[in-house]
């Protein structure tokens, strides 16, 4: 009897130890990767403007992070959606995600205080309440002070908001070279704040007819050349017509048109 309880207890020790690889942190991360993948995709898809693969892909991830119950990255997702909702005008939509986000926060802790008001803020843009959105924009500049990336950004988004503000352009200047520094040193966490300046850059020195509008065109298609988005470098040829018809250099203009329309049936088909 001694001996057959010995075996058992061997039996389940041997079962215990060789249960899975070991792990020292005792922490599983299945769900977290897929949520990561899929909201990763999600960007990508919005990035190239095909908002419905963007929603379909935010979906997925917002999937495993429930199941993972990853609060954060839930109502992130969440937010990510109502982005696209805001965009599409699509504002009950928007508000109702916002509000799952606000409840995560308010009943769980989730970390997700200033991307909800980011989030307040393009809404209150988007539905022409401009003062208020600028307002917003500019707090998040100065919430995110010690982090020089989200600092420009939300600056520049503050700007963009405004109905009245006056470019600083050596102070923008400045600001786009320090997020090529951090690219250069491989340490921009998000290029999407990246290819948000260089295109605002280069749209705001067109509308204002810039000494350094062309350079800020080619910037502009060199960095989504890189990034291989389509779409937007279409939007920079798009710029670049503009230029040179305000100028009135019709051969430029003519040529760059014709750069234009070359990328309308790869963007049909795709």
């Amino acid at each position: 009897m001694i001996r057959s309880l010995a075996l058992v207890v061997v039996f389940v020790l041997i079962n215990t130890s060789c249960s899975s690889a070991p792990e020292k942190q005792y922490r599983v991360t299945k769900y977290l990767e897929l949520t990561n993948t899929w909201m990763a995709r999600g960007d990508r898809k919005r990035q190239e403007e095909k908002l419905d693969l963007a929603l379909s892909n935010y979906d997925t991830g917002l999937k495993y992070a429930n199941l993972r119950n990853d609060l954060t990255l839930m109502g992130v997702l969440q937010l990510k959606k109502a982005t696209i909702y805001i965009n599409q005008s699509r504002f009950e939509f928007a508000l109702k995600l916002i509000e799952q986000a606000k409840a995560l926060h308010k009943y769980e802790g989730a970390e997700l205080k200033l991307p909800i008001r980011a989030l307040e803020a393009k809404l209150a843009h988007a539905q022409g309440r401009f003062k208020e959105a600028s307002a917003s924009a500019l707090a998040l500049s100065e919430a995110y002070k010690d982090d020089n990336e989200r600092s420009i950004y939300y600056r520049w988004l503050g700007v963009m908001y405004s109905s009245d503000s006056i470019m600083l352009w050596e102070e923008m200047d400045r600001d786009l070279r320090s997020l090529d520094n951090l690219k250069a040193r491989g340490e921009l966490e998000n290029i999407e704040i990246l290819s948000f300046v260089v295109y605002n850059n280069a749209l705001w020195k067109v509308r204002d007819k810039h000494a350094q509008a062309q350079i800020a065109i080619e910037q502009a298609i060199a960095h989504f050349s890189e990034l291989e988005l389509t779409n937007k470098i279409r939007d920079c040829y798009a710029l670049a017509v503009k230029l040179y018809k305000a100028q009135g250099n019709e051969d430029k203009a003519a040529y760059f048109l014709k750069r234009l329309d070359s990328f309308n049936p790869y963007l049909k088909a795709q």
